[in-house]
């Protein structure tokens, strides 16, 4: 996504009084992908916090579990390249969020064989949560389904 997408966003304005939107800044998570799905979410989310709001961009890294048998290769190279891409993901999100990236938190979360993004998010009070949303996934994917069933978040599914 080039620089100039993000930051032709422009400032968005809160919805009315009645919105979500709280007395404080609200707290945005976005859960970045490579990809046109993960650079409308990364839009969207620049777009709030272009307005004011805390931005904090996750991507995620799915470990595998470490095998029991076959000493030679199994999980561990595999985990470091995708531990590696995830932070290639993050170097992305940062440069595509320009002056923007200064105010934002990234973050790569690990987990086997999942990362706890739900409980992660739940622990952090995000108002509102950007998810890349999964084709012919039934409720926006697994991501959106663990999000609303964990936190109060306003899930909202882009791209």
């Amino acid at each position: 996504m080039s620089r100039g997408l993000i930051e032709a966003a422009g400032a968005a304005r809160p919805p009315s009084a009645g919105g979500w939107w709280p007395e404080r800044a609200a707290r945005v998570l976005v859960v970045y992908s490579e990809g046109r799905r993960g650079d409308a979410a990364l839009r969207e989310a620049a777009e709030l916090a272009s307005g004011g709001a805390e931005l904090a961009v996750v991507t995620l890294a799915p470990q595998a579990k470490p095998m029991r048998c076959c000493k030679g290769g199994g999980a561990g190279p595999y985990n470091c390249a995708v531990k590696d891409a995830a932070g290639e993901e993050l170097e992305m999100a940062r440069a595509a969020l320009g002056r923007l990236a200064a105010r934002a938190s990234f973050t790569k979360l690990l987990g086997t064989p999942w990362p706890p993004l739900a409980e992660w998010s739940a622990e952090r009070c995000f108002d509102v949560a950007i998810v890349p949303r999964e084709r012919f996934a039934r409720g926006g994917g697994r991501i959106a389904r663990e999000l609303r069933a964990a936190t109060a978040s306003d899930v909202r599914l882009v791209g």
